[in-house]
């Protein structure tokens, strides 16, 4: 098939413009060495179709200023959706990450297919009316991650590892490009947390960061050279599933077999296991007056009691965190990383928990690496979607057509004075 000039051309700028914007037509010209003529042409189509406009001047000494362009960020949006095993979550992203809405529903995960399929299409049918003065350029879903607490032990480890229940692809998915004549797009929710962190978060233009799962389950994302790794078979980095400790053999195996999974002892439901045997043998703690003990020990019972310096709590806390530590330092000297991210409810224990897992960490991680930044992610509930709805950006711009593109600095490419008047 013969390359369409046009279109390569038309694309090449968009992505200069989404990447390095605001940025002039004289600069698009001489980074791509496209003629002036030409550059002008296609940004007066981009304009009429609305996906650039003109904002502020750059000033490059006497004479003319010369006209900024950028992305409509106020035009385009896009949709995402995840499940979770009890909730189904929406979103709608400006092309920047802004989120412009988001909302959550139950989900009864054993009701029949088709009923979850209708909930889902009449939340996007409001969607749609509601933004239907914005380009919507498309509808990406997230899988749900994997939670341990869920665990079934009459099903096999592959189907508790089913990665996207079927009804997704065969049943909701065509409807929903039959609903909307949009492009709808699957995603491995294995590389959800470091797309939206790369894209939109606090790794933004880091080409090499993982993330961290703190929660019920321990897990990973890895982005490498700007690229998310989703592995041969998509479930790469089980780092809850890495063993730190085999030693002992009377400790509790994993549900999957092995003793000394980093899971078994520092996920969240293994924290709340041994504070409550510590409990139950008669140990004191500032938890027996928690004014909501009736919940049970949740996340926030454990916090109040951590900023009450309950010693019981403190303790087992802390080992926790020591052991994380261990984990993803075995991470960092693994892959070398630029940052940490890390999310998951666990992050709300607070400052006590986090300082002592930074500290396990750093001690741990071989010296000539240690030059790495700890960082906890702005969000929890929304990186799935908001991952999804990157990766529908990624497919609108094409961007594994331009992907040098996004290798250059932003700062490197502008008008030599860098002045640009509102």
């Amino acid at each position: 098939m013969p390359i369409n000039n046009y279109a390569h051309k038309k694309y090449l700028l968009l992505n200069l413009i989404h990447h390095l914007g605001p940025i002039s037509r004289t600069e698009l010209s001489l980074l791509t060495d496209y003629r002036p003529a030409s550059v002008s042409a296609i940004m007066k189509d981009l304009l009429e179709e609305g996906l650039v406009i003109e904002t502020g001047y750059a000033s490059n000494g006497p004479g003319r200023k010369r006209t900024l362009l950028e992305m409509n960020k106020d035009y385009l949006c896009a949709i995402g959706l995840s499940f979770s095993p009890h909730h189904i979550f929406y979103l709608v992203s400006q092309v920047d990450g802004t989120v412009l809405y988001q909302s959550k529903t139950p989900m009864d995960s054993s009701a029949p297919k088709e009923a979850l399929v209708s909930a889902v299409l009449e939340q996007v049918t409001l969607l749609l009316k509601e933004f239907d003065v914005k380009k919507i350029v498309g509808i990406g879903i997230s899988e749900p991650p994997y939670d341990p607490a869920l665990y079934h032990p009459t099903d096999s480890l592959t189907e508790n590892y089913t990665h996207f229940n079927s009804w997704v692809h065969q049943l909701l998915r065509p409807k929903l490009e039959d609903l909307s004549g949009l492009p709808v797009q699957t995603y491995s929710g294995v590389t959800m947390p470091a797309v939206a962190e790369y894209r939109f978060g606090v790794a933004k233009g880091i080409q090499n960061f993982i993330c961290v799962e703190l929660s019920n389950g321990i897990g990973a994302s890895i982005c490498c050279n700007g690229i998310p790794v989703s592995g041969a078979d998509g479930k790469a980095a089980e780092l809850g599933h890495t063993v730190i400790d085999y030693s002992d053999r009377r400790q509790k195996l994993c549900y999957c077999g092995k003793p000394g999974c980093i899971e078994t002892s520092t996920a969240f439901p293994a924290l709340t296991a041994r504070i409550s045997r510590a409990m139950d043998d008669g140990v004191l703690s500032a938890l027996n007056s928690y004014p909501h003990r009736e919940d049970g020990i949740t996340i926030q019972a454990i916090r109040w009691a951590l900023d009450m310096d309950d010693p019981m709590c403190m303790y087992y806390v802390k080992d926790v965190a020591v052991r994380l530590g261990v984990a993803i330092s075995n991470a960092v000297n693994l892959l070398n990383p630029k940052m940490v991210v890390l999310y998951g409810f666990m992050v709300e224990l607070g400052d006590f928990f986090l300082q002592e897992l930074e500290r396990s960490i750093r001690e741990n991680v071989f010296a000539p690496l240690k030059n790495f930044e700890i960082r906890v992610s702005d969000s929890t509930e929304t990186l799935f979607p908001l991952g999804a709805v990157a990766e529908i950006y990624s497919s609108f711009f094409q961007q594994d057509n331009y992907r040098w593109v996004y290798q250059l600095n932003p700062d490197d490419y502008h008008d030599s004075t860098g002045e640009h008047d509102g």
